[in-house]
């Protein structure tokens, strides 16, 4: 074992507190989130020096390492996962007991991580409602360790200098983070781009460095707290992280680290009440978050700051007691079978979330409640995937009237999708069928890339395809082109960067939209194609969850609120963007407008419900009865152009 230093439980208290106060109050401290890296930093140089001094001593053993780590990690993890399946059957709505189900199973084989990774995108849920978000971490670290002992074997045995091991690979992974392309969500959660962190305390550990004087260590310490102080400032949700800005908390913690105890700051680190917190960071990392998500989930918001203060209260109460009645216990239990037991357990725990994700959420639990929640999560033709309607074309972002030839097209991004709903049910007595191509994301304009500040997205190939395949396709006789319109075009609420090739002198988001819906309705118009142009619905400009009370459990009394905008609003944020559309049709007779604000909006306001029915399922897209309202409402004859 090695020599335990009361300081890096106190450093561990700063990083979880950090993290913690982030996550209840992101504006006091918006760079809190990088006490996950000093974690990383503290877990490298603690973990390795374990391994190397066993090493060194002859004793180490792969079976005793992994067996502590099975009884240092899984007991708490398995609390909190099971806590997190029981308060969910009661507090989640299906579509959300189903995600929780997935996170569970993804966080039972340490691969959370991945999951997120993978759900990244124009589409993915706010963090902010994921309860087992914070696992990603867990899983970065498992996966690391999975492996690292065995490299660090191979290297005693082979390169006989585990040093310059260690050195190489947080080389290689330092540069992966800050110098190779990959989308940012890459960046964050896949453990290559991460582990570079958790070998520079491997890095510390291996070379056995010490400041060798009181005035090195004083120094090492006041610029490594000056760090990490300066990183919870500075750095916001907004930074490219980690890249290079990671080496701000990673590096203020090997240098405390580094530092030693001999000096004041390590010192104050080693106080018993920070020494205390430190003690109970893992567990208290792993309650926290879920109670938040489940507060903000049952307040259908951010809860007041009174209740995320009770909530932080409660974490570090749970947290102690399981530290206390759950984790020290098993941590430290002899008996040989306590690891295939925990094991057991979590891979249980994982199953019984993979069969709530099979059960789409076990929709029994709420049958008896109000049913308008359903407006906010789609429910046939796998929408519950949302933008993906691969289960009937088995091509992604294609839906087709099922048992009909196509004839009219619908091409755009995700709210082309509510527009193909919409024609579905508008044209249900007819012969003709429907199909939808498109990305989310991905606006009806041929040649142009798209890049979406939140996650690369280059959607030329994809919208070039869909085109060439309406233009060579002589059945198709109508084709609608259909995209959120504003969002792309305004610069204060853009999060997309369009680029055209074709007219390299276009700059502007708003001048690339024009030109190239235009060039884009031209090539239609060629073919012999008829064009209708949407004119989008009004952004609703909040959650439909706030119009109607859709919770199982609450926690603080529920006001509806008024489930409309200011037509005037709608019209003047949208003014640019419609008047694109207008001069489009207005230079060619053959193009028709379908303005579907007009079934939405009277004289003075735009609805989001109407008849009791929620016509939103989130503040821009369309719920189904949203759809088949707007479809009810089409002028077959006019060809939308109502």
């Amino acid at each position: 074992m090695t020599v335990y230093r009361a300081d890096i439980d106190g450093l561990r208290a700063f990083s979880i507190l950090a993290v913690v106060v982030y996550h209840a109050f992101p504006t006091a401290l918006p760079g809190g989130f990088v006490g996950v890296d000093v974690f990383f930093v503290i877990s490298g140089y603690l973990i390795s020096g374990i391994i190397l001094k066993g090493q060194a001593t002859g004793d180490f053993s792969l079976a005793t390492f992994y067996r502590r780590r099975i009884q240092r990690i899984v007991p708490a993890l398995l609390l909190v996962l099971v806590f997190c399946l029981a308060a969910g059957w009661w507090i989640l709505l299906p579509y959300e007991y189903a995600m929780l189900g997935k996170q569970t199973a993804a966080s039972a084989i340490f691969a959370p991580n991945i999951l997120f990774w993978s759900e990244a995108g124009y589409f993915d849920t706010d963090s902010r409602l994921k309860p087992l978000l914070h696992l990603w971490s867990l899983g970065v670290e498992e996966q690391f360790y999975l492996v690292w002992p065995l490299v660090l074997v191979a290297a005693a045995r082979f390169a006989k200098r585990p040093l310059l091991v260690v050195a190489v690979l947080l080389l290689m992974s330092f540069i992966a983070s800050t110098l190779l392309p990959a989308d940012p969500a890459a960046h964050f959660f896949l453990p290559q781009f991460r582990i570079w962190e958790l070998l520079l305390g491997a890095a510390l550990a291996a070379s056995g460095a010490s400041p060798g004087s009181n005035l090195k260590a004083g120094a090492a310490a006041l610029l490594g707290i000056t760090l990490l102080v300066i990183a919870t400032y500075i750095i916001n949700s907004s930074t490219h992280f980690p890249g290079w800005w990671a080496l701000l908390p990673t590096l203020g913690a090997a240098l405390l680290i580094f530092a030693g105890t001999d000096n004041p700051i390590n010192r104050f680190l080693g106080w018993a009440p920070l020494v205390f917190v430190g003690k109970i960071s893992f567990p208290l990392y792993l309650w926290h978050w879920p109670l938040l998500t489940f507060a903000r989930l049952m307040e259908s918001g951010e809860p007041s700051a009174a209740l995320r203060v009770a909530i932080v209260i409660a974490s570090v109460f749970l947290a102690w007691l399981s530290y206390r009645l759950v984790e020290t216990p098993l941590r430290y239990h002899p008996a040989r079978g306590v690891p295939a037991m925990l094991l057991t357990g979590l891979l249980l725990t994982g199953a019984a979330g993979a069969v709530i994700l099979q059960g789409d959420g076990v929709p029994s639990r709420t049958a008896g409640m109000d049913q308008a929640f359903t407006a906010l999560y789609w429910k046939e033709i796998g929408l519950h995937r949302r933008d993906d309607c691969s289960d009937t074309l088995s091509v992604p972002g294609r839906c087709l009237s099922d048992g009909k030839p196509p004839a009219i097209a619908v091409i755009g991004d995700s709210h082309s999708t509510n527009t193909f709903f919409a024609l579905q049910h508008a044209y249900r007595e007819s012969s003709e069928g429907i199909i939808r191509l498109g990305r989310g994301g991905c606006p009806p304009l041929l040649s142009v890339a798209v890049t979406d500040t939140r996650g690369g997205n280059s959607c030329m190939q994809d919208t070039r395809g869909n085109l060439d395949w309406v233009l060579e396709n002589p059945a198709i006789h109508t084709v609608y082109l259909s995209s959120m319109g504003p969002p792309y075009i305004n610069p204060r609420q853009s999060r997309y960067r369009l680029h055209y090739p074709d007219r390299p002198e276009l700059q502007q988001n708003e001048a690339i939209f024009a030109a190239a819906l235009g060039d884009t309705t031209a090539r239609l118009l060629d073919a012999g194609k008829e064009v209708v142009l949407v004119i989008d619905w009004p952004g609703l400009g909040m959650h439909p969850e706030t119009c109607v009370d859709t919770r199982p459990v609450r926690l603080t009394n529920f006001t509806a609120r008024d489930c409309s905008i200011p037509r005037a609003r709608y019209e003047r944020s949208n003014r640019r963007y419609r008047q694109i559309l207008q001069d489009i049709a207005s230079a060619s007779p053959q193009v028709k407008l379908w303005d579907t604000s007009e079934v939405f909006c009277d004289a003075h306001y735009c609805y989001g419900m109407r008849e009791g029915r929620l016509l939103y399922r989130d503040p821009g897209h369309l719920s189904l009865d949203g759809s088949r309202y707007l479809g009810d409402r089409l002028n077959l004859s006019a060809g939308g152009s109502d």
